[in-house]
């Protein structure tokens, strides 16, 4: 099974580390072009700097994605650099840790920003970049919050829930242009934003894990690439959980017993 991505275009936002980078690199090994945008220059320069090191041709923008001038002019200026956009991955995101009732308005506001807004932007971006080349892929980044949500990251889990309605919503409205919306799922991946809670809670993590492990990146990045390809071509408007089976069952640790 041939899933290059060969003469396709690919965005991912927030990809300057973690999962998006992760993405960024494994379409790119496939062929794709990238183009990856970030809040953080410094970061920014350093993922593009590691991508083209393994000969990934890719460009990039320190771009905010809640902004929809900063994210339009991001768009514009691929289009200019690689003559078309096939695949939008919406993948920025923060995960404040905070209780509802104790979190400020202005860390509501921004949490909802950063994960729906640019959801938003990025897709209305995204429906009118890749109708012009005939339809495309469009990614939503979900999370098992979205699932089951936790104490003292609810406000994460509500943008997560909210992509996970617009997402099936976006589908539907994009199936005439010939784009096909998918969202993911992960659960609990090692990352730069997630490494300090996993080293907190510990072994309960890996108790409430059917395969008993942390994830890494690329577990994400390689269902991802099946599904951007043509194989997968009668796939829209649901989602892929990446979760090592967390939680499948009420007590996973029972197996390794």
């Amino acid at each position: 099974m041939d899933v290059r991505l060969d003469q396709k275009v690919t965005v991912v936002t927030g990809a300057t580390k973690g999962i998006g980078l992760s993405i960024a690199r494994v379409f790119g090994l496939e062929g794709s072009k990238i183009a990856i945008c970030g809040r953080n220059e410094q970061s920014l320069h350093k993922a593009l700097e590691k991508l083209k090191s393994e000969g990934v041709e890719a460009v990039g923008m320190a771009v905010d994605a809640s902004d929809e001038a900063q994210l339009g002019s991001f768009a514009d200026f691929v289009e200019r650099q690689f003559g078309g956009i096939d695949i939008w991955i919406n993948n920025a995101g923060i995960y404040p840790q905070a209780k509802i009732t104790e979190m400020s308005v202005g860390q509501w506001d921004e949490v909802f920003d950063v994960n729906v807004r640019s959801v938003f932007i990025g897709s209305r971006i995204a429906k009118e970049k890749l109708h012009k080349r005939g339809g495309g892929v469009l990614f939503n980044a979900s999370s098992f919050a979205a699932v089951m949500p936790s104490v003292t990251s609810g406000a994460y889990a509500a943008t997560k829930s909210a992509i996970y309605s617009m997402t099936k919503t976006l589908a539907s409205e994009l199936a005439p242009f010939n784009i096909r919306v998918i969202g993911y799922i992960p659960g609990v991946i090692e990352t730069d934003m997630t490494r300090p809670i996993i080293e907190k809670s510990g072994q309960g993590l890996y108790s409430q894990l059917a395969l008993h492990d942390i994830g890494r990146a690329e577990d994400v990045a390689y269902p991802l690439l099946f599904l951007a390809s043509d194989y997968a071509s009668y796939i829209t408007g649901t989602f892929i959980e990446i979760s090592g089976g967390k939680f499948c069952v009420q007590n996973p640790l029972q197996a390794w017993s």
